[in-house]
């Protein structure tokens, strides 16, 4: 038996998509945010790659990654196999899928990965209308239930809602921006001021329970009616926040302190609409949202 008939019938174009992404974007890290992919996964798709073809395609120049000639070679060609099956796939979906969806986002989850993911999935259904309302925990669940919406994200917490289900568990951590007056707050155990969300609010429940079950004494001293102005009070030292490490500003820290007690995760997970969810097109969204989710 000669070696050609040892290689593989196909390449892998998951792994060929991570490969060119990584190549065009000059970094494997950035490739796997964009591709809603972890670093070791990736890491685990240019592995495969590199077994199917036989080739070293990458080799360490410093601290940077550099094509070897085999690499090179399947740049060249991996560009245009995903272009053809691209082209394919989106010619095949403008014939089928077409509809409406109204979607519904808890504000945490309204800026970056998921807004992708919704771009990438209207690319691909282009006859699909989207109708997407952020809005706080519980305003989501009644427009549900009120048939307003076919499905929300949210944060699930007891009681189990019908209808819904959990799709990943994110941790919870005490937030703030350094600032050296409520750092010394913190560690007085002087009373903590908190910056919330107006009630109904889980994280502002969560927060009060876990300070007043830890003996520390708390005040509101600052409150909102949305995430997006909650962040300037935090950095602004007016407080710390309760929040989930979803998407967290890159300039909010995390606070390490021994004073503040443990928290306990939160779950995420998609509530629908039953009248609704019957329909194709939204079966397909729901169970696209939940493969790169979970």
């Amino acid at each position: 038996m000669n070696d050609y008939a040892k290689l593989p019938t196909n390449l892998d174009l998951d792994a060929l998509r991570a490969f060119v992404k990584g190549i065009e974007l000059g970094s494997y890290q950035l490739a796997a945010q964009h591709l809603c992919r972890s670093p070791a996964a990736i890491s685990a798709q240019l592995k495969k790659l590199e077994q199917q073809t036989g080739c070293q395609l990458l080799r360490k120049q410093g601290r940077l990654l550099e094509l070897t000639p085999s690499g090179e070679l399947l740049l060249s060609h991996a560009k245009n196999m995903l272009a053809i099956n691209d082209t394919v796939l989106l010619k095949l979906h403008r014939t089928q899928a077409s509809g409406v969806i109204r979607f519904g986002l808890q504000e945490d989850f309204a800026e970056g990965t998921l807004q992708q993911l919704i771009a990438q999935f209207m690319l691909q259904h282009p006859n699909v209308q989207f109708q997407i309302q952020v809005d706080r925990n519980q305003n989501l669940i009644e427009k549900v239930q009120k048939q307003e919406l076919d499905l929300a994200l949210i944060w699930q917490h007891p009681p189990v809602i019908e209808n819904s289900y959990e799709l990943k568990s994110v941790e919870t951590k005490w937030l703030f921006c350094a600032h050296a007056h409520i750092q010394q707050i913190i560690e007085d155990k002087a009373s903590i001021p908190l910056v919330v969300l107006q009630q109904p609010c889980m994280l502002r429940h969560m927060a009060i329970e876990a300070l007043e079950q830890a003996g520390l004494a708390w005040h509101i001293a600052y409150e909102c009616n949305s995430v997006q102005a909650l962040w300037p009070a935090v950095r602004a030292g007016i407080g710390i926040s309760l929040r989930s490490c979803f998407q967290t500003p890159s300039d909010i820290e995390i606070i390490k302190s021994d004073v503040l007690p443990e928290l306990k995760a939160l779950t995420f997970g998609l509530y629908f609409n039953s009248t609704t969810q019957s329909l194709h097109i939204i079966q397909q969204f729901q169970q696209y949202i939940e493969q790169h989710l979970r």
